[in-house]
């Protein structure tokens, strides 16, 4: 084989060798965007606060000394309720039910 012909086969492999390794750089997901809610206590459906989830739960945990609270209805007693909007009396229903976890 031949000098030029040498060349152009190196050239042609390293062409092709190469286009297989770019990188693809993927999209990362979406962040989950923080949805608050207005809420009222339970029974008494009293205004509380407009909060998300996370921070109503910290306020409730707080108060109540270190109890559990979650969204979770098993062994818990409802304390309050989560509405999309603030108007009273209530035209839409509850969006989250939040529970405290007392031990006996």
């Amino acid at each position: 084989m031949n000098h030029p012909m040498r060349l152009l086969l190196i050239a042609g492999l390293l062409l092709f060798g190469s286009t297989g390794f770019t990188t693809v750089h993927p999209t990362p997901p979406p962040k989950p965007c923080t949805i608050y809610y207005y809420w009222f206590t339970y029974p008494d459906d009293a205004y509380n606060d407009y909060a998300s989830l996370d921070q109503e739960e910290t306020e409730w945990w707080i108060y109540y000394d270190g109890v559990v609270i979650n969204t979770n209805p098993i062994g818990g007693t409802l304390i309050a309720r989560g509405y999309p909007d603030d108007v009273y009396p209530h035209d839409k229903f509850p969006t989250v039910f939040l529970y405290a976890h007392f031990t006996h």
